[in-house]
């Protein structure tokens, strides 16, 4: 199970569950109990549901990776990143229900099922991408120079 734990998918899918179950419930509630519009409902859970993955990829995910980028500059590029996802869910969502008159509990599935390797692959290759002791040697000389 440790070794398990140590692949970054395995985790990234651990973080995006639970982002995805906080999605489910403030979509629930902001839709169903103060019947906001659906879209709107969407953009909003999938926004706080995106912080809470980001803040767990940063501290869990992705800490060991040697990223020499400020906080800021990663929730940035997390939020530019991710916004095509948030987007395209809602549109997902709000397309699954008034089209093709599914619950929205399936299409969030379908929504967070089509966001899920866009997600990786942008946090792990681009947003929280591991330097090697040959970057970060090469960095540190340029920059003294």
């Amino acid at each position: 199970m440790r070794r398990l734990l140590q692949s970054d998918f395995i985790r990234f899918c651990i973080v995006g569950s639970l982002g995805f179950f906080i999605n489910f419930a403030i979509l629930t509630l902001l839709y169903k109990v103060f019947h906001s519009p659906l879209f709107i409902s969407q953009i909003i859970a999938a926004e706080i549901a995106l912080f809470s993955n980001f803040m767990f990829h940063h501290h869990w995910t992705y800490k060991a990776n040697h990223v020499r980028k400020t906080l800021s500059k990663l929730i940035v590029q997390f939020h530019l990143t991710t916004w095509f996802a948030v987007i395209g869910s809602a549109l997902i969502v709000s397309a699954g229900v008034h089209v093709l008159h599914l619950h929205y509990f399936p299409s969030l599935v379908l929504a967070s099922g089509t966001a899920l390797l866009w997600n990786f692959g942008w946090s792990k290759f681009v947003i929280w991408r591991q330097h090697t002791p040959h970057e970060i040697t090469a960095e540190s000389e340029e920059t003294t120079k």
